[in-house]
């Protein structure tokens, strides 16, 4: 007769059992797999029925498609590239903006700025994927990503090439392919790679316009290189894709502008952002932010709402961090906030289109596909957060996450294992 556990023992081994489940490390990836993070930024969700797209419309039914992804707020370039790779908020990761200041270092942060590229001090409260994997073992190449020219604490990935917006896309294609020929001991198993021209054509035509659609022809034919480069280095089978963007874009214009100086004395404020979403702060001595919040609500638009930073809503994500201006403005779709100081000029060249607006707004609404054999094969899913990438990135590699914002959604609707 078998002997039977008493149900104080019982109960013990069980939770050994489950505290053992917790503490696991995730399976590991084959040796011999890869994986490569692609962004093309300011690709709309809705670009890939919209434009000629036939290789990322064949990855997206092969593979794993969100119907939308949303991003973080503000829907900008830097926060939700660095939100794709760490899981974490904007208002957690530190970078707040394309553009923000710091108060404690009294500086101001620009994606422009080359020392803001590679300062870990702006980076260092987000641990990037290529960090997670470096830190496990597994060696990682950035052509491009922001944040990947920063030493953060004490590491980089393994290679790395600094931003260059001159480098045409089937180059930096290429280039990437060279760095895959490495021997197998030496080859990098995560990339990022990154792809601007749809994002500078929206900005530039509009997301309608024709100039759009061919850039997005473009980023298609270089996602057929890139797999094409990969079948020649006998690599093909062995690689993974997760092909994201930062978010969408919306029309804009002139006629669609609310100036700063119509709604405050821009002698006594310094003017963080300004665009789809704006942010001001009061210098000292000239009263609250409160104080400036009221002043400003009393004479604002209807197409404006004016956010205290901690009381912007809920979903945004967006408080408690002192690079966030005391005083957000956040107009509708289509609207931005400017300043008449050089108007007359800058209204001759006014983009035709913009992003950074309430995520939630269709014209937000981001890319995302996973296709090759880390990923389950012909799945529709429903609009995903951002913030949960970064999981699925760890969990295709067999690393470990660290602590983000993010939870294992995505990794149980797109991963194969």
């Amino acid at each position: 007769m078998s002997p039977r556990l008493s149900p104080r023992l019982l109960a013990g081994l069980l939770f050994i059992l489950g505290l053992a489940a917790c503490t696991t490390p995730p399976p590991a990836a084959p040796r011999n797999q890869l994986l490569i993070l692609i962004s093309i930024d300011g690709f709309r969700w809705d670009y890939l029925q919209k434009y000629d797209a036939p290789t990322l419309r064949a990855l997206a039914r092969d593979g794993v498609h969100a119907t939308r992804m949303t991003s973080s707020f503000p829907s900008k370039t830097f926060p939700n590239h660095y939100t794709l790779v760490t899981g974490l908020y904007p208002a957690h990761h530190g970078i707040v903006g394309n553009e923000f200041f710091d108060p404690a270092f009294n500086e101001t942060f620009s994606m422009g700025k080359p020392a803001s590229n590679k300062e870990e001090r702006w980076w260092a409260a987000g641990e990037p994927a290529w960090i997670t994997a470096e830190k496990q073992g597994v060696r990682s190449a950035c052509y491009f990503w922001p944040g990947s020219e920063v030493e953060n604490h004490g590491l980089r990935p393994s290679r790395f090439k600094p931003f260059d917006g001159k480098i045409p896309t089937e180059q930096r294609v290429d280039e990437l392919l060279g760095w895959l020929t490495a021997p197998a001991a030496e080859r990098p198993r995560f990339c990022t790679l990154y792809f601007d021209i749809v994002d500078h054509a929206g900005h530039t035509f509009g997301p309608d316009a024709p100039e759009t659609g061919d850039a997005v022809r473009r980023a298609d034919a270089a996602i057929a290189r890139l797999l094409a480069g990969l079948e020649r280095l006998g690599l093909r089978d062995h690689t993974s894709l997760v092909i994201v963007s930062d978010h969408g874009m919306s029309e804009q214009g002139p006629d669609r502008v609310i100036f700063l100086e119509d709604l405050m004395d821009v002698a006594r404020v310094r003017v963080e952002s300004t665009g789809p979403t704006g942010g001001v702060r009061p210098k000292p001595g000239t009263g609250t932010a409160a104080e400036l919040a009221a002043h400003i609500r009393a004479k604002a638009p209807p197409q404006l709402h004016v956010w205290l930073r901690d009381e912007t809503p809920e979903r945004f994500h967006y408080r408690g961090n002192p690079r966030i201006p005391d005083v957000v403005l956040i107009p509708d779709d289509h609207w931005n906030i400017e300043s008449r100081v050089g108007w007359p000029n800058r209204v001759l060249t006014y983009n035709k289109g913009s992003h950074g607006w309430d995520p939630a707004l269709a014209n937000m609404g981001a890319l995302f596909i996973a296709s090759g054999p880390a990923f389950k094969h012909g799945v529709e899913i429903p609009d995903v957060d951002n913030i949960h990438v970064y999981n699925l990135l760890c969990a295709a590699l067999g690393i470990k996450p660290a602590p983000n914002d993010g939870d294992r959604r995505l990794v149980k609707a797109a991963l194969a294992r």
